[in-house]
């Protein structure tokens, strides 16, 4: 009986979720970084709570984005910012055609082991999603919990459904150089000229990504003051990803983690109707649709999503 009441007490321990250990001084608050084989991999802790790692786009933004507007989480959650390689602090590979979505993911594991974690739980929003996805995927014995915020789906891009967004605001007076300047850019459809035009272009169509340009556009543009965006990983993620095709939809399936997926019912660039893809095909997941928001819940409706969050990870 002893026995019994001693197995069924580890087995709750270890059910509960990683929190991150005080004495381990690489999940100490603050900024780390760690060799990982071809690359630094630059990462940042901040708050109090379950441990979980937050993966950042890898197209050249790094984490601080997100860093800044995930803080109210950090009240209940530890939270581990990775700054994807060839972004933000992290260093890039000599080879850059290993600036693609799985490789960052396999960056993620990496981590993991390094710090001595047999499981993770895992956040990631827009092409951080995709390497979420990518993540639980390729290591699904190591994710024990994903959230999936507004993420893109490799091999379902809803490409109709992105370009209706820029036909119905294009002459609606708050879009339209957002519009406008998109258009262009898909014309010109080349690599990124340099880190000064990236971050013209992206200060110019920021509007495209929330639901009321005049209330939260300033918001967003706030989150990214100080951000020294990437066009190397720009283009190479890019380059990396059209000579490799990646297809996700086909492994969904194969998703074990439990899984809760945010999406906003006006996000043009990662339509709602991917996120009915994913819960369509990861067993057992959740959907919350936010309706009439667009890519970046927590500043359209933050008084839902920062407790929706802190909920999910810390059941």
């Amino acid at each position: 009986m002893r026995l019994a009441t001693v197995l069924a007490a580890a087995l709750l321990i270890f059910a509960q979720p990683s929190f991150a250990n005080s004495q381990n001084a690489n999940l100490a608050a603050g900024p780390h970084d760690i060799d990982i084989g071809d690359v630094r991999l630059h990462y940042v802790v901040a708050g109090h709570g379950p441990l979980v790692f937050v993966a950042t786009p890898g197209w050249g933004s790094g984490s601080s984005y997100l860093q800044k507007g995930l803080a109210p989480l950090a009240r209940h959650l530890t939270l581990l910012f990775i700054d994807m390689r060839g972004s933000g602090g992290s260093s890039r590979p000599a080879d850059r055609a290993r600036m693609s979505q799985t490789v960052m993911a396999d960056d993620i594991d990496q981590l993991r082991a390094a710090l001595g974690l047999d499981t993770i739980d895992l956040m990631g929003h827009s092409d951080g999603g995709t390497i979420a996805i990518e993540y639980a995927e390729r290591h699904p014995e190591h994710l024990r919990k994903l959230a999936l915020i507004d993420a893109r789906v490799l091999g379902d891009r809803e490409g109709d459904n992105i370009h209706s967004y820029l036909t119905l605001w294009a002459d609606d007076p708050h879009y339209r150089a957002a519009v406008q300047e998109e258009i262009k850019a898909e014309s010109n459809d080349g690599p990124v000229a340099s880190d000064a035009d990236f971050e013209k272009y992206l200060s110019t169509v920021l509007p495209l990504y929330v639901s009321d340009p005049v209330r939260f556009a300033p918001k967003l543009a706030a989150s990214f003051a100080g951000t020294h965006l990437s066009s190397y990983a720009a283009n190479a993620q890019d380059d990396a990803q059209q000579s490799t095709p990646r297809d996700q939809t086909k492994e969904l399936g194969n998703i074990k983690a439990k899984t809760l997926i945010i999406n906003g019912t006006v996000d043009w660039i990662c339509p709602y109707q991917e996120a009915q893809l994913l819960h369509a095909q990861i067993p057992g997941s959740q959907l919350s649709l936010y309706a009439n928001k667009g890519h970046v819940p927590w500043i359209e409706d933050p008084s839902r999503f920062f407790p929706e969050i802190s909920a999910y990870f810390r059941d």
